[in-house]
């Protein structure tokens, strides 16, 4: 294990050449005691974990970091948290590649229609005080070839779409500087960058399928709620979408 500083910051950012997750082991050091804003970044993960239980590809030459951050804040604003992280991404990508990624909601970080990011916050709760682990996985250098058969027309890296290399430690110390920026602005208001997110956000405007417990059903996408939601109408009329994951099918059905 390394630390490496970062200048003005307190908080520890660690490397780890290999682990399993760096959720996991943040969340290993969250319970022995780390404090807010402790940073694990890794250069490879063995067991990436994604969302509903999902395995993460992580091929070598990405960026898998996560942040711990700790709150008193009631559970229910953490929802907002992991699409803070989206626009930190997106901003970061901006900042350090000269490269405009979008937002599919309610997490995915987008370039050229494919995913380049995956986003995955877990919470757990000890008295009044909320633990959240906020892990990144960013496809910096990843050639095309090392995603698997199944993701190389629905993945991408920025390598992938420049034909250029990155620096992947530029992009760690930005994206860390972005999210350092934006949780003061989030624990103070969760909406504070709602605009910017909703300006980031192709998915209003869309077609989609709503995925919910094992079924699907189409909607159309409206747009980005105050609470982070996405509003859609379906054949139930308008609804908020809070939860659950969507694939975007465009000209699905008309409303």
């Amino acid at each position: 294990m390394m630390e490496y500083n970062i200048k003005g910051r307190l908080a520890p950012v660690i490397f780890e050449e290999t682990v399993d997750s760096t959720n996991t082991a943040l969340k290993a050091l969250a319970r022995a005691g780390a404090e807010s804003g402790t940073v694990l970044i890794a250069r490879q993960q063995t067991g990436g974990r994604g969302r509903l239980g999902r395995s993460f590809e992580s091929p070598p030459e990405g960026l898998y970091l996560s942040m711990l951050l700790k709150t008193t804040l009631p559970a229910e604003r953490t929802l907002t948290i992991t699409p803070m992280a989206a626009v930190a991404v997106c901003r970061t990508v901006e900042a350090v590649c000269g490269l405009s990624p979008e937002i599919k909601w309610p997490n995915d970080v987008l370039l050229d229609g494919r995913k380049l990011c995956g986003i995955l916050t877990e919470l757990s709760v000890q008295g009044a005080e909320a633990s959240l682990v906020l892990g990144v996985g960013v496809n910096v250098n990843t050639p095309p070839d090392s995603f698997s058969p199944a993701l190389r027309d629905t993945a991408c890296s920025i390598f992938g779409c420049t034909g250029r290399k990155t620096d992947i430690s530029a992009v760690a110390r930005r994206l860390i500087a972005e999210l350092d920026g934006l949780f003061p602005l989030w624990k103070a208001d969760s909406r504070a960058f709602l605009a910017e997110y909703r300006r980031r956000c192709s998915t209003p405007g869309q077609d989609i399928l709503v995925l919910q417990n094992g079924e699907s059903r189409p909607a159309h996408a409206v747009g980005i709620n105050e609470d982070m939601s996405l509003q859609i109408i379906g054949d139930n009329g308008t609804q908020a979408l809070r939860f659950g994951e969507i694939s975007i099918r465009p000209h699905v059905k008309d409303f």
